[in-house]
């Protein structure tokens, strides 16, 4: 787990939007954070390299070891009358029988698919997401639509569900989604939750009653859980383990956004207007929490839990103000140590202070 493999060095990873340190390269490029002119987004598990593919519209990614293939493909509009012809599609050329699932991905329509077909006479297992793109209204043209296709041999989908899972789930339609919850997230729970219940929050002398689904913190630690057993594959891989535990706490950061919302705008006015008696307010907060780890599990709170329970380890804690203070347009980096067991958060803000350089700011 995290807390038991060495660090050599503390490890930045950006979590603000705002901040643009993000590495971001136009498709096609190695599986790491792939982006396209059109503004839909991919963050493939580290090492992932491009196989094949016209560089518009169909691409195809390989894991390292060969073992399974993610593959996107990137429909015109009106190419496909909805999701579910685009899964008849995926389903006619792998020549696949699986179940079906209707689903809504960022308000558009989308379907689940269980894949199960052979090539080359080897059976194949894994999944897919079609979404079928918005159509025109006013002055905003008529989307793409997409499909995302993730399988590996059948003897070897155990060892790769995770993997699968993973890479379907860590697509943006565009901008607004990389603060969202993945297709196979949404997929799994109806974005944005319905909240029947309330929770009280308790913040300094003051609090707040937050509107709640005990769902979404379940969902946010299924996700974690799912991305911190992938870093351990890369625990013996010198060039990619930094990168991987990146993309982790991204994916976590991007789970969690959105359905912190709500939380984050109950927060904001409680605390000062100037940026770094603002940073302060929120460490005195979060240095308040119970201080609570799971070492039998993925040892780490997600962030909606430890702000409403007020527990959680440093990592959680961090992580929960670079989210309060991204609302305030505050930069904010995680920072992270194995070889000290320990995450700090580091702000861009005045004052005085031990700073940390990287990416070309001094980080208080």
């Amino acid at each position: 787990m995290k807390k038991r493999l060495p660090f050599a060095l503390y490890l930045a990873i950006a979590f603000a939007i705002s901040l643009g340190v993000a590495l971001v390269a136009p498709l096609p490029a190695s599986g790491e954070q792939l982006s396209s002119q059109r503004g839909y987004f991919v963050d493939l598990p580290e090492g992932f390299k491009l196989l094949d593919g016209d560089g518009k519209s169909r691409f195809a990614f390989s894991d390292p070891l060969g073992g399974m293939e993610f593959d996107l493909f990137v429909y015109e509009p009106g190419r496909f009358a909805s999701a579910g012809a685009i899964g008849d599609n995926i389903a006619a050329k792998l020549v696949s029988k699986g179940q079906r699932e209707d689903f809504v991905y960022e308000g558009r329509k989308a379907v689940f698919i269980e894949l199960g077909f052979a090539m080359a006479g080897v059976p194949k297992k894994g999944y897919a997401v079609a979404i079928s793109g918005r159509p025109a209204v006013g002055a905003n043209p008529a989307e793409p639509s997409y499909a995302l296709v993730a399988w590996t041999g059948a003897d070897a989908f155990d060892g790769y569900a995770d993997f699968i899972l993973s890479s379907l789930d860590c697509f943006s339609v565009d901008r607004v989604a990389k603060r969202s919850p993945g297709p196979l997230s949404q997929y799994i729970q109806t974005f944005p939750a319905k909240r029947d219940a309330t929770k009280r929050v308790a913040f300094g002398a003051a609090g707040f009653d937050l509107p709640w689904n005990a769902d979404e913190a379940v969902q946010i630690s299924e996700t974690a859980g799912r991305e911190f057993r992938l870093v351990e594959a890369y625990t013996d891989e010198p060039n990619l383990w930094k990168e991987a535990w990146a993309r982790c706490y991204r994916l976590i950061y991007r789970e969690s956004a959105r359905r912190l919302d709500q939380l984050v705008a109950s927060i904001d006015p409680l605390l000062p207007d100037d940026p770094t008696d603002a940073a302060r307010t929120l460490l005195q907060w979060v240095q308040g929490f119970h201080y609570e780890r799971d070492q039998a599990g993925i040892d780490f709170i997600d962030p909606l839990t430890a702000a409403t329970e007020g527990r959680g380890d440093c990592d959680s804690r961090a992580m929960l103000m670079a989210l309060v203070l991204e609302r305030r347009g505050i930069d904010t980096v995680l920072m992270l140590s194995r070889d000290y067991s320990h995450a700090m958060a580091a702000v861009d803000v005045p004052g005085g202070g031990q700073r940390f350089p990287f990416a070309g700011k001094n980080w208080l």
